[in-house]
């Protein structure tokens, strides 16, 4: 890997955020396929490596928590310290996109979901960034997170609440120009219709062909990211399917997720009916994994783990 310059400038980067378990990859994956930006997995950045540390007069000290944060959180591994003329995190930030920057590409395509939460600290950092939130129906979205998280006992309240944490924070920026709203149900009907729309948006060129070209660089699939793999191999947009869900989750947990999500993905166009009746024992059944100390800590979290 190469080393990044000082005096290095990215112009008109894009950052993909918005419901993890949304086709956020998949998006990736297809841009990078453009030949228009490089592959980089996902950095959890600003929410994870830096999270609570000075933005600016950064230490030798901050620098090494920010490097073993960014092995633990991201499973990048710089094998380098950082040099000492990196003072303040919008450096640190390009330090670490320039790693995988092999042919000097002047703009970048970042995707890490929750970095929708930092949409004003990042367009502090580049006034000309553009943004593409995904979103996607909310019992799918969490029965994804079950499906790809066999092993943990996930709360659905939880998850509930960071769904609305996050439609939330794109309620507040979708009309902003810099921003770029796709649903996930869109992608996959509309999927020419819903491409030329993120080119125009991103003014590069659209080609036929990138319908077809959707499997994702492996650079963008780090080991530990099982429920990807399946990216690394797609072939096609897949259709989605609005009952998939069923699969997974219970009509007590489903009553949960409308309930408490009802309001929000009303304004993305999803709708359906929740049983208020019967919350308290989807609540009560569920209630031993959202106090589990790792669901609790995340529910309470500023920006939910």
């Amino acid at each position: 890997m190469r080393i990044a310059k000082p005096n290095f400038i990215y112009r008109n980067p894009v950052f993909v955020v918005g419901m993890p378990r949304s086709g956020t990859t998949l998006i990736q994956g297809i841009l990078c396929n453009t030949g228009q930006y490089f592959p980089i997995p996902e950095t959890h950045f600003f929410v994870r490596a830096t999270y609570d540390l000075p933005t600016e007069n950064l230490s030798k000290k901050n620098l090494k928590q920010i490097q073993q944060k960014l092995l633990k959180k991201s499973r990048i591994n710089l094998q380098h310290e950082f040099p000492e003329y990196l003072s303040n995190e919008k450096e640190v930030f390009e330090y670490v996109i320039d790693q995988f920057n092999k042919d000097g590409c002047r703009t970048f395509l970042e995707k890490t979901p929750r970095h929708i939460f930092f949409y004003s600290k990042i367009i502090a950092y580049y006034p000309d960034a553009k943004f593409i939130c995904l979103i996607r129906e909310p019992k799918n979205v969490i029965s994804s997170h079950f499906v790809n998280s066999p092993i943990q006992n996930k709360s659905v309240i939880r998850l509930s609440l960071l769904y609305n944490k996050i439609t939330s924070a794109i309620l507040s920026i979708k009309d902003k120009k810099n921003v770029f709203l796709i649903r996930y149900e869109d992608l996959t009907t509309k999927k020419e219709l819903v491409l030329k729309q993120t080119c125009n948006f991103l003014n590069i060129q659209w080609y036929s062909r990138l319908i077809t070209n959707v499997a994702a660089p492996p650079e963008i699939v780090s080991s530990h990211e099982f429920w990807k793999k399946k990216n690394l191999s797609q072939t096609i947009i897949e259709k989605n399917n609005a009952d998939q869900w069923q699969q997974t989750l219970t009509p007590r947990q489903a009553n949960i997720i409308n309930c408490i999500t009802k309001s929000n993905a009303e304004k993305f166009g999803y709708k359906f009916s929740c049983r208020c009746i019967q919350l308290l024992n989807g609540v009560i059944q569920d209630m031993p994994n959202f106090f589990s100390p790792c669901e609790f800590r995340k529910a309470f979290s500023k920006y939910h783990g």
